[in-house]
């Protein structure tokens, strides 16, 4: 069992090389190029969030318990956080006419009382993903696909906004932007 362990270590280790797992091939022109990290989601100060009207008088969401990275992205557990609210800058530039695709999930939402999540996503000022979940729901992928009708330079603040009642996981799983010149 041990040299099992040891020789699926010692395989993913060679396959990783010193710069973590093999990832996608590297990006040509007028590909899609990741427009956030999964590591760097902060929580958003409550004086720049944009979407203070939703959010509670004592927000509770700790890094580990409420929201943490997995293999399948950033994920924001809401029994641990009653209140998601993270931002980061921007990675690449957006120009008007390049696609935005936005990729997301939740495992099946529960809550004693019938509700209501809401996700959304905002790039500056510009709200470029909103959507309303009935709880309870099945589990469910999202993939978004849109163009962008606005110009926006590398550092613009990314905002992921996410709120709904009960115990439910839900995960940011892309956030990419066309680019030619990677």
């Amino acid at each position: 069992m041990k040299s099992t362990h040891l020789a699926l270590v010692c395989a993913l280790a060679c396959a990783c090389g010193d710069d973590g797992p093999a990832g996608p091939p590297p990006e040509i022109e007028g590909t899609l190029a990741d427009l956030t990290s999964p590591m760097a989601w902060q929580p958003q100060a409550a004086d720049d969030d944009p979407f203070a009207d939703h959010r509670p008088a004592d927000v509770m969401c700790p890094f580990g318990l409420g929201w943490l990275v997995e293999l399948g992205g950033f994920e924001v557990n809401t029994g641990a956080c009653n209140y998601g609210g993270f931002v980061q800058p921007s990675l690449r530039d957006i120009v008007r006419g390049a696609e935005l695709r936005v990729g997301l999930y939740h495992f099946d939402l529960l809550a004693p009382e019938p509700a209501t999540a809401h996700v959304a996503i905002q790039i500056g000022d510009r709200l470029i993903f909103e959507r309303e979940v009935a709880i309870p729901g099945k589990a469910d992928i999202v993939e978004v696909s849109l163009v962008a009708d606005f110009d926006a330079p590398a550092g613009t603040p990314v905002v992921f906004h996410l709120h709904n009642h009960g115990q439910n996981t839900w995960a940011l799983t892309d956030l990419k932007v066309e680019v030619e010149n990677p």
